[in-house]
């Protein structure tokens, strides 16, 4: 729909204005949005067409072309121009990224007659008269000089802090304000600290003292400091540093002292805090959901369902039930421990840890991915053979083949055969429900094994039995396997999504615990 109406509009536009329509585009050549824009572009239009209308890519890595960009901000009056990057120029309107482009498609019609025609762009109506393609780069070096003016002599060495982020757009963008500032005071020291490291956030919550800044966990980069003031939230334009590095320094320049180990130690304790508050909601949460995650759940729903077909009474289900989830917890509590013995080992060598941290990080994020695809497969055919991330048809036979042998014992023996039925069955579906279990342990003993991360094991554990216990007792009062059964087809699609919402936590808890034990 967007393709249709940029053509019709362009079109339209071609035919009234003197020259050929065109639009600009602000970006770096590493910008992937840039990159989609241009091929958009180069798909719709005829690369041939003398009339056709064509996108000016201007590249804001050199300075001329920031600095063509500014000129062209305060050209239309932009007092308050973008924070981030790429920056189009439609019509006589500047909008922010494709999201901003395309929020103008009713518009666009109207906007690109309004081609500008200003001194400004005098080289750039020339360039796309004379172009031979839909996409042409501009360089603004010929018309937009570097700045020959001079700044008053600052009563001291210029110092400016800049909080950034790897991947942040806004950060881009400041950061071409601060080369301007460089060019135009070349002596001034920037320093650049990435608030995703540990001494980035100790930095942080030192300027948050300093300028007593309110706390919490809102990501203020990018942000910009001198000894007497600071800009966030905003783009902090070099002009504005360069009038504040001019007056006399009244303020401390707090972030040239290096941070203290107590300081590091803090940012230290308070991430480790956070992990280990997370941990416990992942571990409640991790253990229920994977109680009742498809292939728990069906093993579950068949082995009462066998017991009410053997007819057998209120008392025995009762007994079957609970002697079955003894195995169980037995299991999965003796492979926690062995699993946890493991993993303290690791301990030893910091970079397997670090390594085998980051790949759990990795495969949770993968398999969140993963389930919900089968959650969306699931929804769209209503078939669980459509669902990839569960037992195969071979273990689940084998499942049942079990579960029918060890209950048709006698009596005296029902207790006895579930318990070790819920050892056997557990064992096999450890491929399934591993896929939780695993990255729980590791986030679990992080600090080895201790008393705490023992009792978060047992209540992982005790929460992983709660759907049994409840179908349990459901079947011995009453409710048939086939009002179970139809619960939990009913309810796959919301436990596929919330079982990738816990991959998707315990991934970023395991990306997170990967960096801390590397530094």
């Amino acid at each position: 729909m967007l393709k249709r109406v940029v053509i019709v509009a362009l079109l339209l536009c071609s035919i009234v204005c003197e020259s050929r329509p065109w639009i600009l585009l602000f970006g770096s050549m590493d910008c992937d949005e840039c990159t989609a824009v241009k091929q958009t572009w180069q798909a719709m239009f005829n690369a041939t067409d003398s009339e056709s209308p064509v996108l000016v890519f201007v590249n804001i890595d050199a300075s001329s072309n920031y600095r063509f960009l500014r000129k062209v901000e305060q050209q239309l009056g932009k007092s308050a121009p973008g924070d981030a990057f790429p920056v189009l120029l439609v019509g006589d309107q500047l909008v922010n990224g494709k999201a901003g482009f395309e929020s103008l498609q009713g518009q666009l019609d109207q906007l690109l007659k309004k081609c500008p025609e200003d001194d400004v762009f005098a080289e750039v109506i020339k360039l796309v008269d004379n172009a031979t393609s839909s996409v042409v780069n501009y360089d603004a070096a010929k018309s937009i000089k570097p700045t020959t003016e001079t700044t008053k002599q600052a009563q001291r060495t210029p110092n400016v802090l800049f909080f950034t982020q790897q991947g942040c757009k806004k950060c881009s963008r400041q950061s071409r304000e601060l080369e301007l500032l460089k060019e135009t005071i070349p002596n001034v020291t920037v320093t650049e600290v990435d608030v995703a490291t540990i001494e980035g956030q100790a930095m942080l919550t030192r300027a948050r003292k300093h300028f007593e800044l309110p706390g919490g966990d809102v990501n203020l980069a990018p942000m910009v400091m001198w000894a007497e003031g600071f800009g966030t939230d905003r783009l902090v334009q070099a002009e504005e540093i360069i009038g504040a590095l001019q007056k006399p320094l009244t303020g401390v320049e707090f972030w040239l002292e290096p941070l203290s180990e107590s300081e590091l130690r803090r940012e230290r304790s308070r991430l480790d805090a956070f992990v280990s508050s997370l941990t416990v909601g992942v571990v409640i949460g991790g253990g229920l959901l994977d109680g009742i995650n498809p292939c728990a759940f069906a093993t579950s729903v068949f082995l009462i369902s066998y017991l009410l077909y053997l007819k057998k009474s209120r008392r025995e289900i009762l007994l079957v039930g609970s002697c079955f989830c003894l195995g169980v917890f037995l299991t999965y509590f003796l492979y926690g421990l062995a699993l946890s013995h493991v993993l303290g080992q690791l301990g030893r060598w910091p970079w397997i840890k670090m390594v085998v941290y980051g790949a759990l990080g990795l495969c949770g994020l993968v398999l969140c991915g993963l389930h919900l695809r089968d959650a969306f497969r699931y929804r769209r055919t209503g078939k669980a053979s459509d669902m990839e991330m569960g037992l195969s048809k071979e273990t689940h036979r084998g499942i049942h083949d079990r579960i029918k042998r060890f209950t048709t014992v006698k009596s005296y023996l029902l207790g006895p055969a579930a318990v070790l039925l819920g050892g056997l069955v557990s064992s096999m579906e450890l491929a399934c429900t591993g896929q939780v279990y695993f990255p729980v342990l590791a986030a679990l003993m992080k600090d080895g094994v201790t008393p705490r991360s023992l009792g978060l094991l047992l209540i992982y554990n005790l929460c992983f039995l709660v759907p049994l216990v409840v179908i349990t007792v459901l079947a011995a009062y009453g409710v048939g396997a086939k009002a179970l059964g139809e619960w939990a087809r009913r309810n796959v699609f919301s436990t596929k999504v919330l079982m990738a919402g816990l991959f998707a936590v315990l991934g970023l808890v395991m990306i997170v615990m990967s960096v801390m034990s590397f530094m």
